[in-house]
């Protein structure tokens, strides 16, 4: 009884997912972004607490767009992992189609490849699939 007590001790304090800060200055949902605590193999900072906050991500997402007020917009795509999150919630405030821009050879269906060097300096190969957009 008094071990199980302990280790609920020790677990860290639940994320407020309701604070909002009294004065909302641009990008203040950025401070909910978590250090890297597991060493140089993860990213810098770890963005999936500013996706559990409802308030944080919409105003992510609507500084995000901000830039495309007005703007023709057909379809948004996102590039793996954190543009999957954001790149479909912009899509969906949007109200409109997500592509998805995979790691090649994740998609079963004909796609269009393109070769990149990512953040770390490593040669890698996107793709896309060829039947959701035209030139």
């Amino acid at each position: 009884y008094i071990a199980s007590q302990c280790s609920q001790c020790l677990q860290p304090p639940l994320m407020d997912l309701c604070h909002v800060p009294a004065t909302q200055e641009k990008g203040w949902y950025l401070a909910l972004m978590a250090p890297n605590i597991k060493g140089p193999n993860y990213a810098w900072l770890d963005p999936s607490r500013l996706y559990c906050h409802p308030q944080g991500l919409q105003d992510c997402v609507a500084d995000l767009l901000q830039p495309f007020q007005g703007d023709p917009i057909d379809m948004v795509a996102g590039i793996d992992a954190m543009g999957f999150i954001l790149g479909a919630a912009a899509a969906a405030t949007l109200q409109k189609g997500f592509l998805a821009i995979r790691k090649a050879g994740h998609l079963c269906v004909q796609t269009l490849e393109q070769p990149y060097t990512d953040y770390s300096g490593r040669d890698k190969v996107m793709e896309v699939r060829t039947d959701a957009i035209r030139p």
